[in-house]
């Protein structure tokens, strides 16, 4: 599955996590932040585009309402963390830790979670259009009442995740992995797995597959 690549200049100003807090605006454009410690920080309403952010930590914040353009995330906690009505466009999140992060009633389009830690993650009533999560781990992960359009899930542990109205119509999750999940079966319908999958989902649905 390929998406758009992010518009990010080669050249970025290098700023400290200071200057960042110390910024009311909470605008970062163009910008390369690195070893920043914002954990416990209101970012609310923060506007982000063409800016690279790396080796931070940015867990038990608030993102409600933040939007997040052309901007790639690289070794970030972002434990704990919440997205209410966050708009994340064109945005990566490469090699992340994001235990327990929450997306709701946020707009994610062209985005990708390659590498990173999702587990106990939830994304409920929310809008994902264009996104890739790529060798992610997704243990217990809940996906609540959600419009998917073009989503893969692409060697990912899906182990025990909760799907709920959220239709897996075209998604392929073949390449992924899990011991159990839960889903309805009217939002399997339409779902593409493995033959192995297959048989794992008949059992889960209460079917006794017998062989001839």
């Amino acid at each position: 599955m390929k998406l758009k690549p992010l518009k990010i200049s080669a050249e970025l100003e290098s700023v400290s996590y200071e200057s960042v807090v110390a910024d009311e605006d909470q605008i970062f454009d163009g910008i390369e932040i690195n070893d920043a410690e914002l954990l416990d920080t209101d970012l609310r309403r923060l506007i982000s585009y063409n800016s690279v952010i790396k080796n931070s930590n940015l867990s038990n914040n608030e993102f409600d309402n933040a939007d997040l353009t052309d901007t790639r995330f690289i070794n970030c906690d972002f434990s704990n963390t919440v997205f209410n009505g966050a708009s994340v466009h064109n945005v990566e999140f490469i090699n992340c830790k994001m235990i327990g992060v929450s997306f709701d009633e946020s707009r994610i389009k062209n985005v990708k979670f390659q590498g990173s830690l999702l587990n106990l993650s939830g994304i409920s009533e929310s809008k994902l259009e264009s996104v890739l999560f790529e060798h992610a781990r997704m243990v217990t992960a809940d996906f609540y009442n959600n419009k998917f359009k073009n989503i893969g899930f692409e060697n990912c542990d899906l182990t025990e995740a909760r799907f709920f109205d959220t239709s897996l119509k075209g998604v392929d999750i073949s390449s992924s992995h899990f011991e159990s999940l839960s889903i309805k079966r009217e939002d399997l319908e339409g779902c593409i797995v493995s033959s192995i999958q297959a048989i794992q989902m008949a059992a889960l649905m209460g079917l006794v597959v017998k062989d001839d």
